[in-house]
């Protein structure tokens, strides 16, 4: 075999081995063209994406129920409750609507609803469709629910109760009337009863918490009031 045909046969060999590049060889791939595709690595399949929880709207307190007392201090003092009223339901005009059925103008007619007026903390409520829940919003421990919250009424003009035989279902009415004289002896004569000093001597021990020293003060106004006679 000669030289030439050795030399041909060592470089077919060559060709049809792959090249082998050192790790750290770097060529321009604008000068040298890419002697095999480049393709990107293939992706994982994506997760499916998990269904999203859908969240309920509901406004602050909405299932929860509350004792309002609605209360007018003068002209007319009046004072009822409505227990368990549903606190995201329950709204500033149906707290109007309870106290016009208990009240009456000078003439005995219907009062206005737009003459009375709710306050709460002694600020007037704006609006009549606001529920309990929107006038608490910023109170979280009254929107928990079985708490009582106190409204108060002012009635533009002034008005006057009127007798309620039966209250209204789910309220319950407070009766404001004047309490009655007692009945039994007054004056004088209930200092000569010894429950009256008993009564006394049981005062200044609860607010004393002294045994001895109430009893001495009780001694000391018998006496007193018995020298005075």
């Amino acid at each position: 075999m000669s030289e030439t045909t050795f030399a041909k046969s060592f470089l077919a060999t060559l060709d049809s081995r792959p090249i082998k590049l050192r790790a750290d060889h770097v060529f321009d791939p604008e000068q040298v063209g890419l002697r095999v595709p480049y393709t990107l690595p293939r992706l994982q399949a994506p997760h499916p994406e998990m269904p999203k929880k859908v969240k309920q709207s509901q406004a602050p307190g909405s299932s929860k129920s509350i004792n309002v007392r609605v209360k007018s201090a003068r002209n007319p003092a009046l004072e009822f409750i409505i227990p368990n009223a549903p606190i995201s339901t329950t709204t500033v005009q149906d707290l109007r609507d309870a106290v016009r059925g208990r009240v009456t103008d000078a003439q005995g007619n219907p009062v206005a609803l737009d003459k009375i007026k709710v306050l709460y903390h002694r600020k007037p409520v704006s609006g009549t469709g606001k529920t309990v829940a929107e006038i608490l919003v910023d109170e979280p421990e009254m929107l928990a629910g079985g708490k009582e919250v106190e409204f108060g009424v002012m009635i533009i003009g002034g008005a006057k109760t009127i007798d309620v035989a039966e209250s209204q279902p789910g309220e319950e009415t407070r009766d404001v009337s004047p309490p009655k004289a007692a009945v039994g002896p007054s004056g004088p004569e209930l200092l000569e009863t010894e429950a009256f000093w008993d009564d006394l001597q049981g005062y200044l021990q609860q607010r004393l918490k002294d045994e001895q020293e109430a009893l001495r003060l009780r001694i000391l106004f018998k006496n007193a009031c018995k020298a005075s006679q």
